[in-house]
């Protein structure tokens, strides 16, 4: 069965809070700030996490205005690949979302620049817009809030199952792009070493499909 959802709003300068979250200085391991407007500026704060040791993943609308380097935009999902030194950082292990599995945010509070967690559950899948042609998210009981979108979304194993980009205020929920939905295309940007690393750190069995789909939201829906 399929729960359609109609006029999900969502401003693309950043997520409205929703449900628990917390300062956590082990996000300042995990996720780096990035201000993306005049410092002061409530709100100019975006995340990201590193990917290889030249590249980051951040979410595709932190990315069009931060002042880094962008290597490439994804087609479907709101996540795109930056330019970043990661010299010395430890790459995450990359692997598949799965329904029901506990899992944890992090990435830093737009109001406060501090690093911020918060955890949850996986509760279900759902189509950004059309389904079968947009990208497929995932949505979880995990707080959130302003400045987080582009950080990394932790499974309960420790490895990063996906991509924080925005919030469902009127149900309460956070959205991810699961890791599965931009493996292939991760993998098409990369060369040389990178690639190697990716792949190295990722899962065998992820699978995803690139198609095109609207920029925004228009409706959403969630697979039961």
């Amino acid at each position: 069965m399929k729960l359609m959802l109609t006029s999900l709003v969502w401003v693309l300068t950043g997520c409205s809070a929703v449900g628990h979250y917390q300062v956590d200085d082990n996000a300042s391991a995990k996720a780096d700030l990035h201000f993306i407007g005049i410092p002061v500026l409530a709100g100019a704060i975006g995340s990201s996490f590193p990917l290889t040791k030249h590249y980051s993943l951040t979410a595709g609308h932190v990315a069009k205005i931060m002042m880094v380097r962008v290597k490439a935009y994804n087609p479907t999902c709101d996540v795109a690949i930056i330019y970043h030194d990661n010299t010395g950082r430890i790459l995450p292990k990359l692997e598949t979302a799965v329904q029901g599995e506990q899992l944890k945010l992090y990435g830093y509070n737009a109001y406060t620049a501090m690093p911020t967690s918060s955890s949850g559950t996986l509760q279900e899948f759902g189509w950004w817009d059309k389904p079968g042609t947009s990208c497929r998210m995932a949505l979880t009981d995990a707080g959130g809030i302003q400045g987080m979108s582009g950080g990394p979304v932790y499974g309960g194993d420790g490895a990063v199952i996906g991509v924080f980009t925005a919030t469902h205020r009127q149900r309460n929920q956070s959205i991810f792009v699961p890791y599965q939905n931009i493996a292939s295309w991760i993998a098409g940007q990369m060369d040389g070493r990178d690639l190697a690393s990716v792949k190295h750190s990722s899962s065998p069995t992820v699978a995803a499909a690139m198609l095109s789909a609207p920029p925004h939201i228009s409706s959403f829906s969630a697979e039961q």
